[in-house]
């Protein structure tokens, strides 16, 4: 009997990890300022099943980061060869600037969760190397177009989104910095 029970108490854990890191998002959307029990609550687990599960706010930022980009690589890797999968990623890059903005500010006084931001900027550089390569290519964007372009081009997104007062402003503009610096990345058209 204890057998049948074990793989129940697995599945439990999962959907209790899964509710955490759904709550945490959520929360860090709008807030920098969100306390570890508001987390449990909102997930509707136990501040002990919390703490098993992230011993810390950098623990579960650093998974919140990990997911982040383990969606970019999914993305990545289903567009490589495609010359317009540059604009795809850069675009769920953005999304990404929004939906994890907190984090970022959280991580200018964080040393933790800032060098899991850090190795995802490094993994974010490698990663961006073939699609902007095949863009390139393909004529789409700049030849001197660098992938430290796009952390600026993410940095300057972020630095308009500060002091904007929800996810929804700062969506906006967001992507209005990324419309309006497209043309600058883009490849010059004939005349």
């Amino acid at each position: 009997m204890g057998a049948a029970i074990q793989p129940q108490r697995r599945k439990d854990a999962s959907e209790n990890r899964k509710a955490i890191l759904e709550a945490a998002r959520e929360l860090f959307a709008d807030s920098t300022d969100v306390a570890m029990s508001t987390i449990a609550k909102r997930a509707g687990v136990g501040q002990a099943t919390l703490y098993r599960n992230f011993p810390n706010r950098s623990a579960l930022a650093a998974e919140i980061i990990a997911e982040h980009f383990e969606r970019i690589s999914a993305l990545a890797a289903e567009h490589e060869g495609d010359p317009d999968a540059f604009f795809v990623i850069l675009r769920s890059l953005i999304d990404g600037l929004v939906s994890l903005y907190a984090l970022a500010v959280l991580a200018r006084s964080d040393a933790e969760t800032d060098s899991h931001l850090q190795r995802a900027r490094q993994r974010l550089r490698s990663l961006l190397k073939g699609p902007l390569s095949d863009a390139k290519g393909a004529g789409l964007v700049r030849r001197d177009l660098a992938a430290e372009d796009v952390l600026l081009i993410m940095a300057m997104g972020r630095g308009a989104m500060e002091g904007l007062p929800d996810a929804a402003a700062r969506s906006a503009v967001a992507h209005r910095v990324l419309a309006l610096l497209l043309n600058g990345v883009e490849a010059p058209r004939p005349a």
